[in-house]
């Protein structure tokens, strides 16, 4: 099941991918061009991922070529955050952006102790600065009136990606196996939609 959840995780990269690049090639804007990096960077790190699964039928011991890969990908979608973001946006105070850390380091200090603490640094480091921005940037939109107020739906895909990832490593702590009766399966599809869902949720904030 797992060779199947990275199989359809890579093809929805890809998807993604190619659809960003069609937006790309009409509008010109450099928050495609950062959208096609994300899913570029998370589809190679699948694909790598998938087919050391496929090829030797056990989880790559050298995680840390898709690693490379799948945090590539999250700076990418940093980037297109902060270019998506303006000036008022990004120095508005909000004290319930707080939130981000206030869950992520906890979890932060739980995952270290079932796998690599470097690691999960980096992670949940990414994690806290992406939730942290997004809350901030959807209690700014919502103030918003008018076109100002789609890029909501950017920031809840954002907190959506954010929050899969977080719900995916609780559940990998607890419950290993990835078969469908597992919560670690649906968490992963979960985080798959995520991952689709950032598309329109762009096309939305791109368009205000």
């Amino acid at each position: 099941m797992e060779l199947i959840i990275n199989l359809l995780q890579f093809f929805v990269t890809l998807l993604g991918f190619c659809l960003s690049g069609i937006r790309y090639l009409r509008h010109r804007t450099l928050s495609y061009f950062l959208l096609i990096c994300f899913y570029g960077c998370f589809a190679l790190g699948s694909l790598y991922w998938t087919l050391y699964l496929l090829l030797f039928s056990e989880t790559p011991r050298i995680f840390y070529v898709s690693e490379f890969g799948w945090v590539s990908s999250v700076i990418f979608l940093y980037l297109l955050q902060y270019t998506l973001s303006s000036p008022e946006e990004r120095s508005f105070s909000c004290r319930k952006s707080l939130l981000a850390p206030l869950i992520g380091v906890p979890l932060c200090a739980f995952y270290c102790t079932f796998g690599d603490i470097l690691s999960n640094l980096i992670w949940c480091g990414m994690m806290i600065v992406l939730s942290y921005c997004a809350i901030r940037g959807l209690v700014y939109a919502n103030g918003q009136t008018g076109a100002a107020r789609n890029m909501r739906w950017f920031h809840i895909g954002v907190l959506c990606f954010a929050s899969s990832e977080y719900l995916l490593w609780t559940a990998g702590c607890f419950w290993p196996d990835t078969s469908p009766a597992s919560p670690t399966f649906w968490c992963d599809m979960l985080l798959t939609l995520a991952i689709l869902g950032l598309l329109p949720a762009t096309r939305k904030a791109v368009e205000a």
